[in-house]
């Protein structure tokens, strides 16, 4: 799930750095067309803004006027706690009566349940064509997973509702695991998995951050802006083909 503010966790030291070199190193070979990359047999995505749709401010309107918060109060106290909400360290009861408690109001267990459906209503709708490039790779015989910061709610709520995730080998969620990015353990139980190594696995995510922690691992990576931006990223890993068709098929 998406979260603001997320870091690597020491990105002021050598690791962090040595990353972002390692990172920046791939890209510019990339540009060259030097780079010695192995062969991809798993692609693993994030989630929220890569396999969901991108919400509006509109989408979080339900839950904002559900609370009683204006928009500003509303924007600081979602996030707040949302790295605790998606590593399980507060379930969405918490979650929310922590809202509740900075608004003076005490929730009841109705309305409790209400808000974590409207929380999980923003992040269900997926990105359609992003869905049919995960077909077309595992109709191509690459595994695939999501490895995504997300709360049990959401998690539990796409488990039972969304058909479409029966299409990967392994969702790794942090509400789970009850560890999430940029951990290097959520990379590696994901790993474990899927039966992989970090070099034949891709990873792809909306976070420069996220990519580099993958990097860390040993991990290659995309960074997600749009699925044609993707395209041109995927060149050098050989799965740009694959997406093109999709892309011409929804047109």
């Amino acid at each position: 799930m998406i979260t603001e503010g997320q870091e690597i966790a020491g990105g002021n030291g050598s690791g962090a750095k040595l990353a972002r070199e390692g990172v920046n190193q791939v890209v510019d070979a990339n540009r060259r067309g030097t780079a010695k990359l192995p062969r991809i047999t798993t692609v693993i995505f994030d989630y929220g803004h890569v396999l969901s749709a991108v919400p509006g401010p509109e989408d979080f309107e339900p839950i904002r006027n559900a609370l009683g918060a204006d928009a500003l109060t509303f924007q600081n106290l979602y996030w707040r706690n949302r790295d605790a909400y998606d590593f399980d360290s507060l379930d969405a009861y918490g979650y929310f009566q922590a809202m509740g408690k900075e608004l003076g109001v005490t929730y009841s267990p109705e309305q409790l349940r209400h808000l974590a459906m409207l929380d999980s209503d923003i992040w269900v709708t997926p990105n359609p064509i992003m869905v049919e490039w995960v077909r077309a790779l595992r109709g191509h015989g690459f595994k695939t997973a999501v490895l995504s910061n997300m709360s049990r709610n959401v998690g539990d709520r796409l488990r039972r509702e969304a058909k479409w995730m029966e299409s990967f080998n392994h969702l790794c969620f942090s509400g789970e695991l009850k560890v999430g990015k940029p951990d290097p353990l959520i990379f590696h139980s994901c790993l474990k998995a899927l039966g992989v190594t970090a070099e034949e696995s891709l990873f792809i995510d909306d976070r420069e951050a996220n990519i580099q922690a993958a990097a860390a691992v040993g991990m290659p990576g995309v960074v997600f802006r749009t699925p044609h931006e993707l395209e041109a990223d995927l060149k050098p890993y050989g799965l740009a083909e694959s997406l093109a068709e999709v892309l011409a098929r929804t047109r």
